[in-house]
Order: C-alpha cells, then structure tokens, then sequence
C-alpha cells in the first residue's frame, strides 16, 4: 500500500471555524462525520489546556447532528491541580449545544516496579505504509475501505489509518488524531453481516500514551447489544503496540434513522 494524501477537516474563520468537503459525514446530507468532530474539539482542548502534560482521557457526547459550514466552540477550564487538569469544550450552532466534550490530562510520574497482568495479544498492523484508510477481518489482510462488501461479516474487525489531521495548515497533535480515530470503535464493533448495525451517540477513549506517528490502529475487542442498545470498546495500537481503549454505547440503526426528529 502507497501513503495517500489527506484532506483536513477545517479551516479557521475569524473566531471559529468552517468545515471543508473531507468532513462531510455519511448519515444525512449537509451533516459532519464523527471524526471530524471528535478531532476538532480535541485538537482545540489540548492545544488550549495539554501543553506538558499526557492526554489520558476523551469523552464525547454527540446528541445533535452537525451542520457543515461554520461552527462556534467554547472552551472551559475545570480544573487544574499538581497531578491532573480537566476542561470541557462545546460546538455550538445558532446559539444551541450540539456536541460537548471533556478531556483529561495528566502530569508524568515515575514508571512503578510492580508486574501485572495484560492480555498478550497485540493487534498487527499492516506492512509498509498505509492508506488514509484500511479495513480486515477475522486473520485476513487488510484491504482499503473502497471495498467495504469485504467486511459485512461476524468476524473481529480491525482498521489502520495514516495521516488523518484537523485544521487546514495546522499540525494536528497526536491526541487529537487517536480522538479522531476513536469514534471509529462503532465502525469495527458494529459492522456485521447486515452492514453497521448501530449508530452510537457518544465516545470514550483513554490512553496511557500519545500515538507514535499519524498511523493508528484500532481492533474490535466486545460488543454487547439488548434491545437495540449496544455496549461495544475496541484497543488502539500502533506500530510500538497497544496504547488505549476506546468505548461507545449505540442504538439500532433502524431506531436512530427512524425515530424521533426533535426532542
């Protein structure tokens, strides 16, 4: 596989920013994709609040579509002490919230001596460098993500991206792109023989490190669903290993198109 070139997902535009092609998302017209999202409120909070410190952990809470075009965000400092910092961050459209997010950093500390327990199995990423997006399944090779028919199946899904970043002519960090990459957990958890089974509503990830490059990986771990509520998390890994855990919860695709329009 050859590198290929990545679009940014913003530009900024006097005191907020403006959405370009590449985060237009796939559910309804006019709307922004997940990781288009998640990067941009991640890339905002650690630039504002992680200078020096280590960004452990995102939650996001996506409860309102994003129009494309331009979006307002508002940052808030909610703490910040000797071993932890916490700050929220909101996008908000026509003067109403439709997505907020929290991020937690922390101060380094000494590596403790003790030995516990870790699963030994480290997903593997693919050789050489990778497309902006690559799927597999079960133990196959991975395959690009023009041909998803490869992937409506019940086997374990993995996917490996490169070079995703943010802002047009601003260098995306590290923790901004694994956020991005996280709300793909409902991508490899979710898809089944029926497509993808679940639209989730919110993400979570928390990493015990920074991602090493602007390759990333993440690999399907559980996915529990009951009465069309899904539970699902899957591991990050790159080429040093494993790095984080990411989580969402989801609804049904059937109920999330079909249901309410307003609340």
């Amino acid at each position: 596989m050859t590198r290929q070139d990545v679009s940014p997902q913003f530009t900024r535009s006097g005191g907020g920013f403006d959405s370009l092609p590449a985060a237009e998302g796939r559910w309804a017209p006019g709307t922004l994709s997940g990781p288009a999202i998640t990067g941009l409120l991640a890339q905002v909070l650690d630039t504002e609040f992680g200078e020096g410190l280590v960004g452990t952990r995102w939650q996001c809470d996506m409860f309102r579509m994003v129009r494309s075009g331009h979006l307002e965000v508002r940052t808030r400092l909610v703490r910040s002490g000797r071993r932890i910092r916490v700050a929220d961050a909101e996008i908000v459209q026509e003067d109403k919230t439709v997505v907020r997010a929290t991020a937690t950093f922390y101060h380094r500390a000494p590596q403790p001596d003790g030995a516990v327990w870790s699963d030994p199995h480290v997903p593997a990423p693919p050789p050489g460098d990778g497309q902006r997006l690559a799927m597999a399944s079960g133990s196959g090779d991975y395959v690009s993500a023009e041909t998803p028919a490869a992937w409506a199946n019940a086997e374990r899904k993995r996917i490996w991206t490169a070079g995703w970043r943010v802002l047009d002519g601003e260098e995306t960090t590290p923790f901004a792109r694994a956020a991005m990459v996280s709300d793909c957990t409902n991508l490899v958890t979710g898809m089944g023989t029926g497509g993808v089974e679940t639209i989730n509503g919110d993400v979570s990830m928390a990493l015990a490190r920074a991602p090493i490059s602007d390759e990333i990986g993440l690999e399907a771990d559980q996915f529990v669903i009951v009465e069309g509520v899904s539970v699902s998390s899957a591991s990050m890994f790159d080429r040093g290993g494993r790095f984080g855990v990411c989580t969402v919860t989801g609804i049904a695709t059937g109920s999330a198109v079909h249901g309410p329009t307003s609340s």
